[in-house]
């Protein structure tokens, strides 16, 4: 298969983008308190991953793909430069840069390889890295908001020399969502239990020297593989045995970090598979597809861990494994519910 050049370009301008993130919020929390950091990272959490949504809806409505290429390649830059004035400012723009760069890249790698998850692999995966180097190296300096705006600019050059692609949606207005298929149901769950799964084992990581650059690596390199096995295989044929293979490792990851970096990786590889399978539950519109899948997800998975400050109960709740079975059951009707609903109003 010839790959087109934008899903490289956009997965190393993702990288670049949740490397400042996570930067910019790893050296917010390091000089300042609990409670100014934890309210900048939840506002970061809601524009960063919530605002994904309106950006899909703006971009599906009007089609101007080109600004917002544009907007993404120049609010990553800006967000380093306010850096140097103001940190809150940077980490607020900082969220409405990632909210561009998730919806507008996934939407354009959408388009220039349709039904290909391979090329989203290449998207999707540089993002879990980036921001697992930004978090290790946030107290640097300025060395990364330097980096940052010298490779954002260099990129921007190289997307606008290339060209970028006009928005195309698919032919077909019918979506192609099966509804006897239960697959489908089980990977929004996975895909809203996955962000939350990570936060926990970011907490198992730090038991571990380097554990959190390991799971970094191995959730990088599952995405990697997820995306290009699934169209050697079939997305149902690798979902089912990556998801077996990740329940399995997940039994030994609580005593074994290598185990959990197999298990992180497996799970990590539904992302690509997840994208792709969205957007043909949305043929019509690959933004809104994207922030559903990229964003939608991850907030509502991630940012109710925000709001506490002792974690050691939920994660004591949680190695339940009754609790843990109820609360995937729930998760299972909420977003067959919501999933109908949305379907309906959208299609």
């Amino acid at each position: 298969m010839k790959i087109n050049g934008q899903p490289l370009y956009w997965g190393l301008l993702h990288g670049v983008n949740d490397l400042a993130a996570g930067f910019l919020l790893a050296t917010y929390t390091l000089t300042h308190s609990y409670q100014q950091s934890f309210l900048f990272a939840s506002i970061y959490a809601v524009i960063g991953f919530g605002g994904q949504l309106p950006v899909g809806f703006w971009l599906d409505r009007t089609r101007h793909i080109g600004l917002a290429a544009r907007l993404s390649l120049l609010l990553l830059p800006l967000a380093a430069v306010v850096y140097f004035i103001s940190p809150e400012a940077a980490i607020i723009v900082s969220g409405l840069a990632s909210a561009f760069v998730h919806v507008t890249g996934g939407a354009i790698c959408l388009q220039v390889h349709q039904n290909k998850t391979g090329p989203l692999g290449l998207f999707t995966a540089p993002g879990v890295l980036g921001l697992t180097a930004g978090g290790l190296l946030g107290n640097t300096g300025i060395f990364i908001p330097v980096l940052v705006i010298v490779a954002s600019l260099l990129l921007y050059f190289i997307i606008i020399r290339n060209s970028i692609p006009a928005y195309q949606p698919m032919v077909s207005k019918e979506s192609e969502l099966d509804n006897h298929d239960w697959i489908m149901l089980g990977i929004l769950v996975l895909m809203c239990f996955r962000s939350f799964l990570f936060d926990v084992v970011n907490y198992v990581g730090e038991n571990y020297e380097n554990g959190i650059l390991y799971l970094g690596l191995s959730a990088f390199a599952g995405k990697i593989i997820g995306g290009f096995a699934a169209d050697r295989i079939g997305i149902k044929r690798y979902l089912y045995g990556s998801m077996l293979m990740a329940l399995l490792l997940f039994q030994f990851g609580k005593t074994d970090i290598y185990a959990l970096c197999g298990g992180i990786a497996c799970l990590q590889s539904s992302v690509p598979l997840t994208l792709q399978m969205m957007s043909r539950s949305l043929p019509m519109q690959p933004a809104t597809a994207t922030a559903f899948s990229l964003g939608v997800s991850i907030v509502l998975a991630g940012l109710p861990l925000y709001l506490l400050a002792d974690k050691q109960p939920l994660f004591q709740a949680f190695s339940n494994p009754l609790i843990t079975g109820l609360l995937f059951i729930l998760f299972l009707l909420s977003w067959w519910a919501a999933g109908k609903f949305l379907l309906k109003k959208i299609i």
